[in-house]
């Protein structure tokens, strides 16, 4: 399975939650279909053969994850871990710079004064905890 695929396989939400279901423990197909609510046979299957090598049958005729199963849902948790905070850490960068432009166009005495300290505060602090104490940059 090339790395476009698996990330085609974990594309759509219902995929994700089998593949949370499984990492618990393995489940007959019967078993899944229970447990996710899925009333069609079909929609199960279909779903199943979409994530092609993440998922096999053990011994017992179980589904269970593959080695690569548990990668990809260990990266399904870091993009849902880590994908918003670099996102709200740049939407506030870019609002230190729009808010801080607006107000030196506008108003150059206030804005030196009490808009420049006060949001240069607040972005340093809000920097370094992003960074340091969250580590939204650290290398995966």
């Amino acid at each position: 399975m090339k790395e476009d695929e698996k990330f085609e396989a974990i594309s759509h939400p219902l995929r994700i939650k089998i593949l949370e279901s499984l990492s618990k423990r393995a489940m007959s197909f019967s078993e899944l279909k229970r447990k996710l609510g899925i009333e069609s046979s079909g929609k199960l299957d279909f779903h199943l053969k979409k994530l092609g090598e993440l998922v096999t049958l053990d011994k017992n005729g179980k589904y269970t994850l593959t080695k690569d199963g548990y990668s990809a849902l260990q990266a399904v948790s870091i993009i849902r871990k880590y994908g918003w905070q670099r996102r709200a850490y740049m939407l506030n960068i870019m609002a230190y710079a729009a808010f801080n432009v607006f107000f030196a166009l506008i108003h150059p005495s206030l804005w030196m004064i009490t808009v420049l300290p006060i949001s240069t505060a607040w972005i340093v602090f809000y920097s370094y905890w992003s960074i340091v104490k969250r580590k939204i940059f650290k290398r995966i």
